[in-house]
């Protein structure tokens, strides 16, 4: 495991999406069976403010540190059905390219797909 995911300067957005597995087949008269591989997880999208060089640096220099999908890594998230409001998950990047954006003005803009480990 490879740390913390920087607290700061925060997300501004995250979205949540579940992936289920299942096994689907159509017939030619159009009867579907579906079966349930028995397993399913999460993955997220983290949307930043525009930041500056400065605060665009420690979570550039972590994404850095992650090998792409090779290290996993903790992250506090916002949870809607958790008493404190957030949860802390055990990630890993989505896939082995991050890009980010430096506008016109010099603020750096980006977002970041994660994927949970189980």
């Amino acid at each position: 495991m490879a740390g913390v995911f920087p607290a700061s300067p925060g997300f501004r957005n995250v979205r949540t999406n579940w992936r289920h597995y299942n096994l689907m087949s159509e017939s030619v008269n159009g009867r579907i069976q579906v079966r349930s591989l028995g397993s399913s997880r999460r993955e997220f999208t983290l949307e930043f403010p525009p930041m500056t060089k400065d605060e665009f640096k420690d979570i550039y220099d972590f994404i850095l540190l992650q090998q792409g999908m090779f290290e996993t890594f903790d992250i506090a998230i916002p949870n809607p059905t958790e008493a404190s409001g957030t949860e802390t998950v055990t990630v890993r990047l989505a896939n082995d390219v991050q890009e980010f954006a430096i506008g016109v003005d010099s603020l750096y803009e980006f977002e970041v797909d994660l994927i949970e480990v189980i």
